[in-house]
């Protein structure tokens, strides 16, 4: 009786070490997650204020103008006025996953940059976006999305 105590326990001391063991691999891991975060949560401001910007202002510009807008304007000035941001980011990186990207894509999205952007943009904002779209891949894809429950207004 008393060795099957000491073979369960052994049983169980044998299953805790390989446990710990697992996990000390996950600790790398979780150390490089933290310090991520840790930068993460000062540059948040700045990457907000980066997408919102974004969101807010871009959609009726062409793909030459929205780049300079956000790279060479707005970011340079976010940066002048010591407002902490992630090196290297881009708004798309921000607002959407490569997971929602495929999913567009499933749903009919061009792949382009501008149709992601501007999928971005619809599925960023609370109101109703301004869609110029003279080739209708928008319009097919937000149908695709929405139904025949969304009402388009056009110019001709």
């Amino acid at each position: 009786m008393v060795e099957d105590k000491a073979n369960a326990c052994q049983a169980k001391l044998t299953s805790a070490e390989k446990l710990v063991k697992g996990l000390a691999g996950e600790n790398k891991r979780w150390n490089e997650l933290v310090k991520y975060l840790q930068h993460n949560i000062k540059s948040v401001i700045g990457d907000a204020l980066l997408a919102s910007a974004f969101v807010s202002y871009i959609g009726a510009f062409s793909a030459k103008l929205r780049f300079d807008l956000w790279k060479n304007m707005w970011l340079p000035d976010i940066v002048a006025k010591k407002i902490p941001i992630t090196e290297g980011i881009e708004p798309l990186k921000i607002l959407t996953t490569e997971a929602m990207k495929a999913a567009w894509k499933n749903e009919g999205l061009p792949a382009d940059p501008m149709s992601l952007e501007n999928a971005t943009v619809i599925t960023s904002c609370a109101r109703w976006p301004l869609l110029i779209d003279p080739q209708l891949q928008g319009q097919m894809w937000i149908r695709g999305k929405q139904g025949e429950n969304l009402t388009t207004i056009s110019m001709n």
